[in-house]
């Protein structure tokens, strides 16, 4: 029966073909048919998981949710992947201490303080000024900068 639910939810919906990615061989290789598959691997997996979670398919969701960025088939760079993390935390306002775990990390992944600063940045438009405003001192507190010291 749940099989049959699964078929008719995405029975009425519309794929958007898009255009295949080319991924470029690497120099000196011959064998541009195993780059074909391996993106044809890949835009299946990837709308496989989509397909599951927004099923909610409990085994699915327990993944993504223990593995984060793991749990794809295309994972994000760490560095990458931990900016869009403070993202999502900034965006949500999370508690200072969660702030300065993630930017320790990041940095620890390579990103610089300016690029930390970039994410709020990036963010601004979709969270609004009030969100900004009350981020941007636990952001500039979890990078160690002290707000409050005289210029």
């Amino acid at each position: 029966m749940f099989a049959e639910a699964r078929t008719t939810v995405w029975a009425g919906v519309r794929r958007r073909i898009l255009p295949p990615r080319r991924l470029s061989p690497s120099p000196g290789s011959d064998d541009e048919r195993q780059t074909s598959a391996t993106t044809v691997a890949f835009v299946e997996d990837t709308e496989r998981l989509l397909r599951r979670l927004a099923l909610n398919d409990e085994e699915s969701v327990g993944m993504v949710l223990a593995s984060g960025s793991d749990a794809g088939p295309a994972p994000l760079l760490p560095k990458v992947d931990l900016l869009v993390q403070l993202g999502a935390l900034l965006a949500l306002g999370a508690a200072p201490s969660s702030l300065r775990a993630t930017v320790d990390r990041a940095i620890e992944a390579g990103a610089t303080e300016s690029e930390i600063v970039g994410v709020l940045i990036a963010v601004a438009p979709a969270v609004g000024l009030a969100r900004v405003v009350s981020t941007a001192p636990r952001l500039a507190s979890a990078i160690g900068y002290d707000l409050e010291a005289d210029e």
